[in-house]
């Protein structure tokens, strides 16, 4: 009977052994293999404005590769990877507001990079704000988005109103200056606000505007309002508008002979469409951009811009606009914001986030109370000989501006 018991104890003893190896095993297999941290984006893949929304994922891919390659986002001394889920809002405003609320509630996203644009940032920051999950606002800087209140939303853009600044300081510091400008936008959040900035900072630097229009978005034909314009006695025109309304402005100013000074478009002339479509006529066209590669800033994930802009032409060819560089430089914010925080806890990384004051491959980053980027700023570009050249401010600039136009 004693030797019955003592086999007995034995067959438990080394089973227990087995189960505790097995589970010392199974714990060392999820310390090698730590959980993801999971973030949803809603984007324009399709409609309208997937230009935009597939560059913008192509910048949130390049960064969760960047991080993921150095084993993920070190929180609290463990590195986990991180997890994109992405939704196609087909560019439509109410369909990213129900997809990103489907993120939050069924795919359980702990943090959200933005649609593209002001018009769906507005919407799905409220369902954010309502579940208390931080955005990201890569490409969203209306003003509206910023004066509600929330808590939950940082942008990586400053404030559209100031993206025709240098523009207009470029125009003030040619000698002789023009006197006079048309301002004009279609009617739509972003653009509005860009020519409301514009007009009040103009005014502000002495110049008068002797036109300002706000067309119907999507409009076909520009031929009464560049009537208008060419009968104002505008010298220089500043356009808030989309690609197809940059081209068409373009070619109806050439069809009723409008001789300007100087051409400015918050979109269009950063695009190879632009001058695919225009060829000589868009030679000399400015632009302006948040970001340009030529710039000058450097950081630890991305190296520098010029790094940066090689690595996504490798990966996704030529192409790329300050979108693309927003999508990434949105992450990498978020990332390092946790990473200080040592935590995924929303109220922990949004604390971090609203005291962040430094620079990255992107530019200078500072949020104001609102959750707007308040240190950044916009720069101007013109073509010149087909190529595209940062002409203002002059310690940005690869060229110096052609003025005026010939």
């Amino acid at each position: 009977m004693m030797k019955k018991m003592c086999a007995l104890l034995m067959v438990l003893l080394i089973a227990g052994g087995a189960v505790f190896a097995g589970g010392g095993g199974e714990s060392a297999q999820s310390a090698a293999a730590p959980d993801t941290i999971k973030i949803g984006a809603s984007l324009a893949l399709t409609g309208s404005l997937s230009r935009f929304g597939v560059m913008m994922k192509n910048g949130y891919e390049m960064w969760k590769d960047e991080v993921n390659a150095k084993g993920g986002i070190n929180v609290g001394g463990t590195k986990k990877p991180v997890e994109i889920i992405y939704y196609d809002d087909q560019s439509d405003n109410n369909t990213s507001a129900q997809l990103t609320e489907k993120l939050i509630t069924q795919d359980n996203v702990q943090f959200l990079l933005g649609p593209y644009g002001s018009g769906p940032t507005f919407a799905t920051t409220a369902i954010a704000e309502r579940y208390n999950i931080i955005t990201m606002a890569t490409t969203a800087n209306a003003a509206n988005i910023y004066t509600r209140g929330f808590k939950n939303v940082f942008a990586v853009l400053p404030p559209g109103v100031k993206i025709f600044d240098s523009f207009i300081d470029m125009l003030a510091a040619q000698n002789p200056r023009p006197a006079k400008l048309a301002i004009i936008a279609p009617n739509d959040n972003f653009p509005v606000s860009v020519a409301e900035g514009a007009d009040k900072y103009a005014k502000s630097k002495g110049f008068e505007v002797v036109y300002y229009e706000v067309y119907p978005k999507g409009v076909k034909d520009m031929s009464s309002t560049i009537l208008k314009i060419k009968n104002s006695g505008a010298e220089v025109l500043l356009g808030s508008g989309y690609l197809e309304e940059s081209v068409l402005t373009v070619r109806q100013l050439n069809e009723q002979r409008v001789s300007l000074k100087a051409i400015g478009f918050t979109t269009g002339p950063e695009l190879q469409d632009f001058r695919d479509n225009l060829g000589s006529d868009a030679e000399n066209i400015c632009g302006v951009a948040w970001w340009m590669p030529q710039m000058t800033y450097t950081d630890p994930l991305f190296v520098s811009a010029q790094e940066y802009t090689k690595k996504y032409t490798d990966k996704y060819g030529p192409g790329l606009a300050y979108q693309g560089a927003a999508g990434s430089q949105g992450g990498y914010l978020l990332q390092m914001a946790i990473e200080k925080a040592g935590s995924t806890d929303t109220d922990k990384v949004r604390e971090v986030l609203a005291a962040y004051d430094g620079t990255t491959f992107w530019g200078p980053v500072k949020f104001d109370a609102t959750g707007q980027n308040i240190a950044g700023g916009a720069v101007t570009f013109q073509i010149q000989k087909a190529l595209i050249q940062t002409v203002w401010p002059e310690g940005a600039a690869s060229a110096k501006p052609v003025y005026p136009l010939k």
